[in-house]
């Protein structure tokens, strides 16, 4: 599904008007979708005591500002009291500070039996009006206050009002977005509201689905607007969806067998982490790679030979660790070119050593789609990070979680958090690769700045190897044909609804990384074609 920036929805917005849909008109339709949602809110909610003869008459708030968002509020605040519903509205601004077309339906709704209270000014105003809200003891707050153009902590009286809709403990419904979410990054601001249904207008926006963003959404709902596919258009931000999935992946025909799957080499292991070498390995064949072939330090050859038989597993070397000696070399060059695609990086290890193996093996210059995972993302800072990634051949993909990616680009953690979409495509760009950015909601991002945004997963997939399996499953994918990007986002959807299914089999705690692993044949058939 496409996703919409602020400048992208703007331009929406023009287009729509070029075609005969007004302004005027798009905030009716909204005015008339914010309401639908307020009343599947509603169904859910115990119903009142009944009244003999009477229907059952529900209680709303709509707090709304002085911006276009206030205008759906409006609306959607007549459409409801058409339907018999009480409602109270608090409006924070001036009539006249009101645009052309919410002013026009502020006077529509002040001429109405709505009540309206004008809640700006001095702060006993503003407390005022909002126990004025609070005695009307309301079943839903519905939040039109602030829209996509928020570029910082929302300021009195609007903070003020967000606070006591969040404290409320009353569910709330936002409109568009809920009002403190920046609408391009999905950053929080202090305070942002935390609704329980959102619906958006026209083009969901990227925010709505980027985290932390996400998790102040509740449900989302999207309301068309009556516009044409012409007027929507495209975006390089989407959100990915089963569906999505499903149309990519490969699909075995009656004569399928084992070399039309692909080989995929995974180049990974050391002393003592030679799990995540098996991990990884594991995970190509659950995700239908025909065959893979696993290359490991020598010393812990035996213990991966013997923990996956359908596994390929060679040695290079005699020691704890890669090291980059010719025949070692020479191995993994003709692993690779008899590969379609590869892993390296899980459980390898960290020191020199390894950094001299990387900085080998990319040299090889061989073209196959090559996962770069785990300690070999930290090998690759010391090589030059990003900037020499994007300096050499090959057809690379990353997968850092943000600790791994502030380190490859010299920034912090929290940096990354205010914007996971926009630092996805910078590092794509940065390294001429394709980059997963790992945590809820994976961003990812390509060379050209499109990005994915994944929809699946669940906590309980925070555990020791679970990133050791989705390197797997993304190279699994590029084996069988997928491209570079289409294999990673489709990757990334398909690990997380293995992790929901660990969920539902095992719990929120508790679940492994190969609990994981084994689930990925299990919801294959939900992605099916056939």
């Amino acid at each position: 599904m496409y996703l919409a920036s602020v400048e992208e929805s703007r331009e929406l917005d023009k287009r729509a008007e070029a075609m005969g849909l007004t302004t005027l008109c798009l905030m009716e339709n909204a005015g008339r979708g914010l309401a639908l949602g307020v009343e599947k809110v509603l169904s859910g909610l115990p119903e009142p005591p009944d009244t003999p003869g009477e229907e059952k008459r529900r209680r709303i708030v709509v707090l709304a500002g002085q911006g276009q968002n206030g205008g759906d509020g409006f609306v959607a605040a007549r459409h409801l009291s058409a339907k018999g519903h009480e409602v109270r509205v608090l409006f924070f601004g001036r009539e006249e500070a009101l645009p052309r077309e919410a002013a026009a339906n502020y006077r529509l709704l002040s001429a109405s039996s709505v009540a309206v209270r004008a809640a700006s000014g001095v702060e006993s105003y503003v407390e005022s009006a909002l126990g004025w809200a609070s005695e009307f003891r309301p079943e839903v707050i519905v939040d039109s206050l602030l829209g996509t153009g928020v570029k910082g902590n929302p300021r009195p009286p609007m903070d003020r009002a967000i606070m006591w809709a969040n404290s409320s403990g009353i569910p709330i419904v936002a409109c568009d977005l809920p009002s403190g979410l920046n609408a391009d990054t999905g950053w929080p601001y202090q305070p942002t509201v935390k609704a329980c249904l959102t619906v958006t207008m026209g083009r969901p926006k990227v925010g709505l689905y980027s985290y932390p963003g996400r998790a102040f959404c509740g449900e989302i709902v999207v309301e068309n607007l009556g516009m044409p596919g012409e007027a929507l258009g495209t975006s390089k931000t989407r959100a990915v969806f089963a569906g999505d999935v499903t149309r990519v992946l490969p699909v075995r025909g009656e004569d399928h067998h084992k070399g039309m799957s692909g080989h995929v080499t995974v180049i990974a292991g050391s002393k003592g982490m030679a799990g995540a070498a098996v991990l990884a390995a594991k995970a190509c064949l659950r995700a239908g790679a025909g065959t893979v072939t696993l290359l490991c330090p020598g010393e812990v050859y035996q213990v991966c030979a013997s923990m996956v038989p359908e596994v390929m597993v060679m040695p290079l070397g005699t020691g704890p660790v890669f090291e980059p000696h010719e025949r070692a070399l020479d191995t993994v060059t003709d692993f690779l070119r008899k590969s379609e695609a590869a892993v390296i990086g899980p459980g390898i290890g960290r020191g020199s050593s390894q950094e001299a193996f990387l900085a080998e093996v990319l040299g090889l210059g061989v073209e196959v789609p090559l996962v770069i995972d785990a300690d070999a993302l930290h090998a690759l800072k010391s090589l030059g990070g990003l900037t020499y990634l994007g300096s050499i051949q090959g057809n690379f993909i990353l997968t850092p979680h943000p600790g791994e990616l502030s380190r490859l680009m010299d920034i912090s953690a929290d940096q990354i958090a205010t914007d996971r979409p926009g630092w996805a495509r910078r590092a794509a760009a940065s390294g001429n690769a394709v980059v997963c950015l790992k945590g809820a909601g994976t961003c990812v991002a390509n060379a050209t700045g499109e990005v994915f945004i994944n929809t699946s997963g669940d906590p309980a997939m925070a555990t020791a190897g679970s990133g050791d399996v989705l390197s797997g499953v993304i190279a699994a994918l590029a084996a069988q044909g997928l491209s570079l990007l289409e294999a990673a986002w489709a990757g990334v959807f398909w690990h997380g609804l293995a992790g929901e299914r660990a969920r539902a089999k095992i719990g929120s705690y508790g679940a492994l990384a190969g609990d994981i692993s084994d689930c990925l044949p299990e919801v294959r058939g939900s992605l099916s074609r056939r």
